[in-house]
């Protein structure tokens, strides 16, 4: 059995229309286990990231990133 070399046909997506990207937006928003992120929320975040390969340092892990 021989590999193809072609690439896979592009993926086709549909986009919502705005009658429904308002209809799900909506249902977020009444979820109350989930309220939506507010800009006080973002503004706490602190950005982590991964650098190189980090299994093969030592104490590897998450380490905060500094910008």
């Amino acid at each position: 059995m021989t590999k193809s070399t072609q690439n896979p046909p592009p993926r086709k997506f549909e986009l919502l229309s705005d009658d429904e990207d308002y209809q799900i937006t909506l249902a977020a928003m009444s979820d109350p286990d989930n309220p939506p992120m507010t800009d006080a929320d973002f503004e706490r975040m602190e950005r982590y990231g991964v650098f190189g390969a980090p299994w093969t340092k030592p104490g590897y892990g998450q380490t905060k990133k500094t910008n």
